[in-house]
């Protein structure tokens, strides 16, 4: 990662862009010169996100406002993504939603199809959409694209439990996709890997460190690095699976939890 600019000529596209790992994400590719397609269902939040990385950062940047767990709307997507760049270097599955503190089997049905739709299904349009455009991106190689997939400690064999509930299945699914993607789009020069957070200060815990300690109390688990994290180092991680130095890294799923699912597992 000697190279400061070693995204520069090339285009990320990062869901769930709007808020939190999102935005941090494309701020980190911003500073490596990589252009950007942003994409939310939230337009303000997408124009916040914009406006933070112009102030510090001359590149291109497309606002993309997308349902990604509809296939119409990311085939659109595509189509306008197409229109505007020449390629998609790197795609990054971040979007996703929670689906409460309740168990699986407690869940309701329409909490488990939205959140199925998102996580999953959501991660499964966007990929499908872009990778044949990735395939042909032959002025890239020896790698022609990067997909990385947001995951979730929740979905780990450490981390999995009925406190998660369908939210733990879906980001546990997310990762076996990881995988298989990895399989099917390596011998084309893509690879996919996967990030795997604990506990963040991120919207998705509102932003409140005292939430996160509840829910670490709850479960009696005492972080061996005692640390709530920050969406800045899953960017910082997402940056380097971006880089050169990771192009023989694939099929991966890298843990940053700060010690909590090995805690887990000594219970």
């Amino acid at each position: 990662m000697n190279d400061e600019k070693f995204l520069k000529g090339k285009v990320a596209l990062i869901t769930g862009a709007g808020s939190g790992f999102g935005r941090e994400m494309a701020k980190c590719f911003a500073s490596k010169g990589a252009d950007l397609v942003i994409n939310d269902i939230n337009m303000e939040g997408l124009e916040e996100t914009r406006d933070i990385i112009l102030k510090d950062h001359k590149v291109e940047i497309f606002l993309a406002k997308a349902d990604i767990s509809n296939s119409e709307e990311v085939n659109n997507m595509a189509k306008k993504v197409s229109e505007k760049f020449d390629n998609v270097f790197l795609l990054v599955n971040n979007a996703g939603i929670d689906s409460g503190l309740y168990a699986s089997l407690k869940s309701k049905e329409d909490s488990y199809d939205k959140v199925m739709a998102v996580n999953v299904k959501g991660a499964w349009n966007v990929t499908k959409a872009f990778f044949r455009q990735m395939k042909r991106q032959r002025q890239f190689e020896p790698i022609r694209g990067k997909i990385i997939n947001i995951a979730s400690c929740a979905g780990t064999e450490n981390g999995i439990n009925p406190f998660f509930g369908v939210y733990s299945a879906s980001k546990a699914t997310l990762i076996a996709f990881t995988k298989l993607w990895a399989l099917e789009l390596g011998p084309s020069d893509i690879t996919v890997n996967a990030i795997s957070p604990g506990v963040f200060l991120t919207p998705l815990y509102k932003n409140d460190p005292k939430v996160i300690r509840l829910l670490l109390e709850a479960r009696g688990v005492k972080l061996p690095i005692d640390k709530i994290g920050e969406a800045k180092w899953v960017a910082d991680i997402a940056l380097f699976l971006a880089s050169p130095t990771a192009n023989y890294i694939t099929g991966q799923n890298l843990i940053l939890d700060g010690g909590m699912t090995i805690s887990i597992n000594k219970l």
